[in-house]
């Protein structure tokens, strides 16, 4: 009998490749020969007047995974590095499962790991909580209201369908937001937008400090946003928001030949002036080396 249920995909004949017509034609006959064995295993155990449940456990053992199927609905949660299927649903989807292996190894370096939900992709950092002696501190490990134990002490699988002696400790994070992608509504149309940067913490505007980047209808904006968005919007023209703006120039030095431009944040730029005969203007030179022409006639 076939070892799997999955042999029939796993053993499929490639008739493309060399070999005689016989050959291939007694490739074909052990196929179909899998295939009847599959089916004969299959209503022979599987069938519900005649269940055969150490097969199908040892049908599980083999995919080391455990699944619990109720009403039409999967509600365990998968854990592939300990080879047991614990929790698997369709609303939401995180990805740090090393949890239980960071704490197994004693590591207490920051996590990292994507959570999707709502329509939304979060990059987050976990950073261990400490207690007031710097311990770090801990908890089972959990989903929702379901709990996880280890099947056995060596800690080598867990499952969540069960109660045993042996809880999955995992430490306790502090989770830190540091980007997500997310729907926004524009004019009433709802736009990915890429979010990126944890912010200032400000509770009553969560997402200032953080840099956006969103294709809109008829424009790409890249902007920062913070009391005013500073940002570049490419539409049908391109524009630039939040320049520095001059606040002085200084043309004390400009019978030597240069004067000064101060801009918005106290930064002040020097330039040297080249003059004609006639003791006109004709080139300005700014101190990356950058020359222009003055025109007069």
């Amino acid at each position: 009998m076939p070892s799997t249920l999955f042999a029939p995909d796993s053993a499929f004949p490639d008739l493309s490749g060399p070999g005689t017509a016989d050959e291939k034609l007694a490739a074909v006959q052990d196929y179909l020969y899998l295939l009847l064995e599959t089916l004969r295993w299959t209503l022979r155990n599987l069938s519900p007047a005649n269940f055969n449940e150490r097969e199908m456990a040892d049908w599980f053992d083999k995919l080391e995974a455990k699944v619990v199927v109720s009403d039409t609905v999967i509600t365990n949660e998968l854990y592939a590095d300990f080879g047991a299927i614990a929790d698997l649903t369709v609303d939401e989807l995180r990805t740090d499962y090393l949890r239980a292996a960071r704490f197994l190894a004693g590591n207490t370096a920051p996590l990292d790991w994507l959570y999707i939900h709502d329509e939304q992709i979060d990059f987050l950092t976990g950073t261990v909580k400490r207690d007031g002696d710097q311990a770090p501190c801990t908890e089972q490990l959990r989903r929702g209201d379901r709990c996880f134990w280890w099947t056995d002490a060596a800690q080598t699988r867990m499952t969540s369908l069960e109660e045993t002696a042996w809880p999955v400790t995992v430490y306790q994070y502090e989770e830190l937001l540091k980007g997500s992608v997310r729907f926004q509504t524009v004019e009433g149309v709802k736009i990915p937008t890429l979010i990126l940067g944890a912010g200032t913490g400000d509770q009553s505007d969560p997402d200032l400090g953080r840099g956006f980047l969103r294709k809109n209808t008829g424009s790409l904006d890249l902007w920062l946003h913070g009391a005013r968005d500073n940002g570049v919007f490419i539409g049908q023209y391109t524009d630039l928001a939040g320049l520095r703006k001059t606040t002085e120039i200084d043309f004390s030095g400009w019978d030597n030949g240069a004067f000064t431009e101060t801009v918005d944040g106290g930064v002040t730029g020097s330039f040297s002036v080249t003059f004609d005969a006639l003791d006109r203007p004709v080139k300005i030179t700014d101190a990356a080396g950058h020359e222009t022409e003055v025109i007069w006639e």
